[in-house]
């Protein structure tokens, strides 16, 4: 008990040493920071700089590896079913019926994606609002 009311005082007494009286904003130099602001449009983009790797894997088609991944440490949780492109409840499936049927629909996920990840496609997969992905 003396530990916590300690504490508590401590805490109390850092609070206090910390106001904010002691702060100022000085409002000139933050007026002058946005005068010298250049406007920025995301739609200027450069067609020559080179796209990064995450861009290129947000706008494309899912990755098998990735889908194996999430499968196998997640796939309780329905994850990579959104991953792979979902409903957006299908995590609510997944946990109410025992993280899948008692872990057998993930198991089967976990296995058509394994031959997905042999055969580098798993475009049947992508978008598949079932429950079942395989069937």
């Amino acid at each position: 008990m003396k530990k916590f009311i300690f504490s508590l005082i401590a805490i109390l007494a850092i609070s206090v040493a910390a106001n904010a009286g002691n702060y100022t904003v000085n409002d000139d130099a933050i007026d002058a920071l946005i005068e010298a602001s250049a406007e920025v449009s995301p739609l200027e983009l450069m067609p020559e700089a080179p796209v990064p790797a995450a861009a290129s894997l947000a706008s494309g088609s899912p990755s098998p590896v990735a889908a194996f991944l999430l499968c196998t440490f997640l796939g309780e949780f329905g994850v990579h079913r959104h991953y792979m492109g979902t409903r957006p409840w299908m995590w609510a499936i997944y946990v109410f019926t025992g993280f899948g049927i008692f872990g057998i629909v993930p198991f089967v996920d976990w296995v058509m994606l394994l031959i997905g990840l042999v055969d580098d496609n798993i475009s049947q997969y992508v978008g598949n609002t079932r429950f079942f992905m395989w069937a």
